[in-house]
């Protein structure tokens, strides 16, 4: 048993390794927002004609998608970002890892116009921090279902790594006395942060 449990813990280790990092070095970014981290202020303005769909006052967002869908986009639209103009012409941000998009719909032309921000590196990396998918992003709905096994191998490696250390007859005592400092030291941290401030 004892043998099978330190294997699983060595390569769902390996398997979770890569992400741990990047979830660690989002981490940080969220953290210490350095100038290199921050958003790029440089944006690139495109139009395309296309079949818009039908006007939906009574729905901005399910217009909003329209238009996304339409545009052949992926992202989440934003609904502080989203407006009419007094002409009834509808105005939307939309947002990815990476990319943001202000997005214009004409109707009097007919077309969409696209103000695009490429976000740089580093945003992509801190919005991979929990991401979940993407609307119409495959790729980032696995990115998701890796983040659900990297949580439950977390919290296996947790349990087994405690029970691996525990189990030993050398130390046994010190593993105990650190697992109860650490635990007590948790505790109480997040005890005092919503109690005491």
């Amino acid at each position: 048993m004892r043998k099978w449990l330190l294997r699983l813990h060595l390569y769902l280790g390996l398997l979770c390794s890569g992400y741990l990092m990047v979830f660690g070095v989002s981490s940080l970014v969220f953290n210490h927002p350095l100038d290199f981290t921050k958003p790029s202020k440089a944006t690139v303005t495109w139009e395309r004609s296309l079949p818009l769909p039908p006007i939906n006052r009574e729905n901005n967002e399910a217009e909003s998608e329209a238009v996304r869908d339409a545009l052949a986009l992926m992202g989440w639209t934003i609904p502080w970002e989203t407006h009419r103009d007094g002409g009834g012409d509808l105005h939307f941000g939309l947002a990815r890892p990476g990319k943001h998009y202000t997005i214009h719909v004409l109707r009097g032309a007919g077309a969409v116009r696209v103000e695009e921000r490429r976000e740089g590196y580093w945003t992509v990396v801190r919005s991979l921090h929990g991401n979940h998918g993407v609307p119409h992003s495959n790729l980032m709905t696995a990115w998701g279902w890796y983040t659900e096994i990297c949580t439950l191998f977390v919290l296996f490696a947790a349990v087994t790594g405690v029970y691996l250390f525990a189990s030993r007859k050398k130390d046994r005592r010190a593993a105990w006395a650190v697992l109860g400092a650490a635990t007590a030291l948790s505790l109480g941290f997040m005890l005092y942060v919503r109690y005491g401030g």
